[in-house]
């Protein structure tokens, strides 16, 4: 190969590895917040990594672009997760089991259920289910 020919290679693996770079910048940036799962930190599991995601289980994000905004701005987290019938205590005892307690007193109702649950006080995370036509629609919301 002569010397041209090693600069043109050269050249062009450099303007690869630009490219790259610059494509999972944008990816780090913007393009995360633009999916449909822009909210859930790590693909497969709960609350960022706490444990996987149970079966049956299809995670979501709030459509808002209000909200959409708060979780890119740091200023709230939130993960939602879809189960068929009403199921609302369906990630209670995983998240006991990853060292989580209840903080505060329940709310419940007949499409409804809530409570604050942490590692310690106050309050990390908020867990409120709702009946969301034949689904349960379960958010957890914190900082």
């Amino acid at each position: 190969m002569r010397a041209s020919e090693r600069r043109s290679v050269l050249w062009l693996l450099a303007a690869i590895v630009l490219t790259a770079g610059l494509a999972y910048a944008w990816w780090q940036t913007i393009g995360h917040w633009q999916t449909a799962l822009y909210c859930i930190g790590r693909k497969g599991t709960v609350w960022n990594g706490l444990f996987a995601v149970p079966a049956g289980m299809k995670p979501q994000c709030p459509q808002s672009p209000s909200y959409r905004q708060e979780v890119r701005d740091g200023q709230t987290r939130v993960e939602q997760y879809r189960i068929q019938g009403w199921q609302p205590r369906s990630l209670i005892e995983p998240l006991k089991q990853a060292g989580f307690a209840q903080l505060e007193d329940e709310i419940e109702g007949p499409n409804h259920y809530s409570v604050f649950m942490g590692r310690n006080a106050p309050a990390e995370l908020f867990y409120t289910a709702v009946a969301d036509g034949q689904d349960t629609l379960i958010t957890l919301s914190g900082k």
